[in-house]
């Protein structure tokens, strides 16, 4: 599964890709929500179930209805993101682990949750594995390989959304 850079930088695309233009500084910070939130469903790392149902659809829709919720609380806020850019952001972790290699039980991430509990897992591994097995030989080599394959892979996606963001707000 992915790294938690690979996780905020598919955040951002995701939900940068869903999202409406927004103007210097306000950019920065719905570039921070979509960071954080592009990385949240690892939150359950915390409590030792992790690709449960944080990593779900469910999850995803709940989060983007929490979006609705404060924005519609606070429309002028300087955080306020669009629920559909949350729901993407959040998104775009649950279908990254499904392309990761997923080297510990239960192995896939539980997607369809609530709809069922069954795991799923891509059957092609796209995204290396990240190891938090600090005390094997190799660790550093293996984690950092990994990343710079995410960097390769996510930062062109990035840079496109980008440009396309700046270019549409151009006109």
């Amino acid at each position: 599964m992915p790294s938690p850079v690979g996780h905020a930088i598919g955040g951002l695309v995701a939900g940068w890709g869903a999202a409406g233009h927004a103007p210097y500084p306000a950019w920065i910070r719905q570039a921070l929500v979509l960071v954080v939130v592009g990385m949240l469903p690892d939150i359950d790392l915390l409590f030792g179930w992790h690709s449960g149902p944080t990593h779900s659809v469910g999850a995803a829709l709940l989060a983007g209805a929490i979006a609705w919720g404060a924005r519609r609380a606070a429309p002028r806020s300087a955080y306020a993101v669009t629920p559909l850019a949350v729901t993407c952001a959040y998104a775009s972790h649950i279908l990254l682990d499904w392309l990761g290699a997923d080297t510990s039980a239960p192995f896939g991430v539980m997607a369809l949750w609530p709809l069922t509990d069954g795991y799923f897992m891509s059957p092609i591994a796209v995204m290396p594995s990240i190891t938090r097995r600090y005390w094997l030989t190799g660790f550093w080599e293996h984690n950092l390989r990994a990343l710079m394959f995410e960097l390769v892979l996510l930062v062109p996606l990035l840079l496109i959304v980008w440009w396309t963001r700046a270019v549409r707000s151009a006109r």
